[in-house]
């Protein structure tokens, strides 16, 4: 009740170009809920059988992170150490660390430990705000452990408050076992009929040195022909042709794009592709920044997200997230919270549910404790949220 500043996109997503700097501010409203749902936003008193105080508090949409690597288990801090003695991200991964390290770990592990490695997970996203996560697989790489991810994922979404969405990751990595990509890739789409009922989405590493962009298509274009939506991890260490690769195939997004060109750039905002920007793998790897400012100036629908995973970035507070946003990728405090709420809803197909507050939509909300909105990036590193609420349920 008499919430000080609620704080929303303009309207559902994508939002684009100068939209993307505008805000929907109200201040002294009440916000009511009902199954699990807005059903009221306005200055009318609305009887209820519980009451939450607002006149200390900025409201806002839950994070949507449309981008994480759970589930998985075991830490690589040791990868942390040799990248500050001058080690990329390809030689620790030819060296068989990197995401093969993990696989090695999921392999091992039970179902049961990888869930209860991610309940934690989540319940430290869910203290932060963030109501949503994409999860993908990706560190089985093989039949039985990349099915063993997403049984996890749907798992978690139903016995955890966050919902939680499965993507099917297994074009991550090629382990020594096979012959080859194109071999290995051959065995991923055999897995394809047995995704139906865990996942409605594919993802490849589009990258040189694990599946160039020929390879990569090929792949994509049988997910497609088998129903599925497709995304990529594109243009992160090199210019691979992973963004131009997923305007031509109607990707929902292109994530990472750190090192995209300017003509991806432009066929970018020119898409309807959602351009997925990581700005913590850039700050955990001392990597360059995505052209986040170019992006929006273009016109392109840019969202933004944490890449939690155990390798490249270890980091899934989406407020310090969000100051990388703005500090490093040139986005405004505006375009940063459209693009962690109406944008990345938009990335899981979710934008007429989540990201907004606009009766119907979910009841997903984060409580901060602020005069105004744009405190979240300045005391980035406060504990600044009083409360969160999820499908109407006070949750923190």
């Amino acid at each position: 009740m008499n919430i000080r500043q609620a704080v929303s996109p303009p309207k559902a997503g994508p939002l684009r170009g100068k939209e993307m700097s505008s805000l929907e501010i109200k201040h002294d409203v009440n916000i009511a809920i009902e199954e699990g749902k807005i059903s009221y936003i306005g200055r009318e008193y609305v009887e209820a059988y519980q009451y939450i105080d607002g006149s200390q508090l900025v409201v806002m949409p839950g994070f949507v992170d449309c981008h994480t690597h759970i589930p998985f288990v075991g830490s690589r801090s040791s990868e942390f150490i040799m990248r500050l003695s001058g080690k990329s991200y390809m030689d620790i991964m030819r060296a068989g660390g990197g995401i093969i390290s993990t696989v090695k770990e999921v392999r091992k592990a039970s179902a049961t430990s990888i869930l209860a490695d991610s309940l934690s997970s989540l319940d430290s996203m869910l203290s932060l705000g963030v109501t949503t996560v994409e999860g993908k697989s990706g560190y089985g790489l093989d039949k039985e452990n990349e099915l063993k991810q997403l049984k996890v994922l749907r798992a978690l979404d139903s016995i955890h408050p966050v919902d939680v969405v499965p993507t099917f990751l297994g074009a991550h990595a090629v382990t020594d076992e096979y012959g080859s990509p194109e071999e290995f890739l051959d065995l991923m789409a055999g897995i394809f009929d047995d995704l139906v009922e865990l996942t409605d989405t594919i993802d490849i590493f589009c990258e040189n040195g694990v599946f160039d962009e020929a390879l990569s298509r090929q792949y994509l274009m049988k997910a497609q022909k088998k129903g599925f939506k497709v995304k990529l991890h594109a243009d992160e260490l090199s210019s691979s042709g992973g963004g131009r690769l997923a305007v031509e195939l109607g990707a929902v997004s292109a994530d990472h794009l750190i090192s995209a060109d300017n003509e991806t750039l432009v066929l970018l905002a020119e898409s309807e592709t959602v351009a997925t920007l990581l700005p913590g793998t850039s700050f955990f790897l001392n990597e360059p920044f995505a052209k986040g400012r170019k992006l929006i100036d273009l016109g392109a629908i840019v969202a933004i997200a944490s890449d939690f995973n155990p390798g490249s970035c270890n980091i899934f507070n989406p407020f310090f997230i969000i100051f990388l946003a703005v500090s490093r990728c040139g986005l405004s405090v505006e375009e940063a919270i459209n693009a962690y709420t109406a944008n990345s809803a938009k990335a899981l197909c979710l934008e007429k549910e989540k990201g907004m507050l606009e009766v119907g939509y979910d009841a997903d909300m984060v409580l901060i404790r602020a005069e105004d909105y744009s405190e979240i990036v300045y005391n980035f590193s406060r504990d600044l949220v009083e409360g969160v609420i999820k499908n109407g349920n006070r949750v923190r």
